[in-house]
């Protein structure tokens, strides 16, 4: 092999000035893309390995969405109801509450009036059709609210989609 590395050099020297330029600039990167290999591998450390974005958990995905929703309606202002979806930004608040929230937590985390209408209307409907749930036995006798196997089954997948 020693052998052939000579020949090889000494065949270099017949070559236009400019090719042996191009040669040992080449020889020069290839080098430096093995080094970057052999880094990236954990043979030789030194260069940063890349590593792909964290990808967020479907409750971060769920947060996300629901922060963007309601910074649409806050820069609508008083048109901000024009831009809302009751059942969904009260099924990604409880699906994003951390434990099981009452209503009123619940719709200010949606960013719905706990006074209002809106929200207790959507609230029975989630109830009835099994999407979220009211657990009995809190001190003020209403109940706290969080997401069935249902929605969070459902979200999971539509978070995955994403």
């Amino acid at each position: 092999m020693a052998g052939g590395t000579i020949v090889t050099d000494l065949r270099l020297l017949h070559w236009p000035e400019q090719d042996r330029a191009s040669f040992a600039h080449f020889t020069t990167v290839m080098t430096d893309v093995q080094a970057r290999i052999r880094a990236i591998s954990g043979e030789v450390g030194g260069v940063p390995v890349p590593r792909p974005p964290r990808v967020p958990t479907p409750r971060e995905c769920a947060a996300m969405i629901l922060k963007h929703r309601r910074d649409v309606r806050g820069l609508a202002g008083d048109d901000g109801e024009l831009f809302g979806d009751p059942g969904w930004e009260i099924t990604l608040a409880v699906y994003d509450a951390e434990g099981a929230l009452d209503d009123a937590a619940i719709l200010e985390r949606a960013g719905l009036s706990p006074t209002g209408t809106v929200g207790p209307r959507w609230i029975a409907l989630l109830i009835q059709r099994g999407w979220i749930v009211r657990d009995a036995g809190s001190s003020d006798g209403a109940g706290h609210l969080r997401a069935t196997e249902k929605a969070e089954t459902i979200l999971s997948r539509y978070f995955a989609r994403l």
